[in-house]
């Protein structure tokens, strides 16, 4: 399997070369970008395109992606902005989608491979009409997904709807060459008091993992092994089932933006490499690397707009 860290956690913070000089030195080499402006400029493509490059100079590839569901980090704090493939208005039912659409290109840009797409948001309450509306926006969103290369994933969110078993079936239904798949957030999943039934659920279908522990309650996004997670059990499952897709640590910042992304990585860095050495004794992972390495400190080359 390999571990990736999502930009999640620096969702603050522009992704500028400080920042992903730290991010490489954090001894990760590949990551799963959070698409929220200004934190990834991802409608401005040739934005996208330097942010690839600036990526590479620094040792860090863009594995996957989470789509937007959200037009900025600003708008969503102070204003409550939200986009939504479920909403009650058909405008912003075609605006998330837009934006779902817009983001796998993107993602190609980045190089990424995979794309993580969210049905609504936690909590929602499920009806006829939005089980409808989440077929319609999969299906929407399958040929932009073939046409750029990238593999869209569907996440369980704490809703009913999107559980494991909905997921699957919903991607069964839709996609029955088996192109799409689903990311198993196993924080969700654990909220929802089932961690291991979803991941039984979602096997025929798994594709990515999102990992972040909690107290069972909440949707904390911790690091693993700060929460309640039966994480022995849920590593013998993965070890048994021979899953060898990516696994992204979501962890949320706890600062909310006010620490320097060097200390939120600093701060996180201990916990996630003892993380990483019970995930290789389980043989999901290599060993963690001893030491952290050091970026270049050069200017990148620019790339251009594929």
């Amino acid at each position: 399997m390999q571990l990736t860290l999502s930009t999640h956690l620096l969702v603050y913070s522009r992704l500028e070369d400080g920042v992903l000089g730290a991010l490489a030195r954090s001894g990760f080499e590949t990551v799963e970008l959070w698409l929220a402006e200004p934190h990834v400029p991802w409608r401005d493509l040739q934005a996208t395109a330097d942010l690839r490059a600036r990526l590479e100079h620094a040792g860090l590839r863009a594995a996957s992606v989470h789509l937007p569901f959200y037009p900025s980090v600003a708008e969503l704090r102070d204003q409550g902005r939200k986009w939504s493939v479920l909403a009650q208005e058909r405008e912003q039912r075609r605006i998330a989608v837009a934006g779902a659409a817009q983001g796998l290109r993107a993602a190609a840009v980045l190089g990424a491979t995979r794309a993580v797409l969210h049905l609504g948001w936690q909590k929602d309450v499920w009806t006829p009409q939005s089980h409808a509306w989440a077929r319609d926006a999969v299906a929407a969103l399958l040929p932009p997904a073939r046409e750029h290369g990238v593999t869209l994933l569907l996440e369980n969110i704490i809703s009913e709807g999107t559980r494991a078993r909905r997921l699957v079936a919903l991607l069964d239904e839709l996609d029955p060459a088996g192109e799409a798949g689903v990311c198993l957030d196993l924080g969700h999943a654990h909220v929802e008091g089932g961690v291991l039934s979803q991941l039984q659920d979602a096997l025929p279908r798994l594709r990515h993992l999102h990992v972040h522990d909690n107290d069972g309650g909440e949707d904390q996004h911790l690091c693993p092994g700060q929460g309640s997670i039966p994480w022995a059990e849920v590593l013998g499952f993965l070890q048994r089932a021979g899953y060898g897709g990516q696994g992204a640590l979501e962890i949320r910042d706890a600062s909310a933006g006010r620490d320097s992304a060097a200390q939120i990585l600093e701060r996180e860095g201990a916990q996630v490499r003892g993380f990483q050495q019970q995930w290789s004794r389980h043989g999901l992972l290599p060993a963690p690397a001893p030491a952290p390495r050091r970026a270049p400190d050069a200017a990148p080359p620019r790339r251009s707009t594929p």
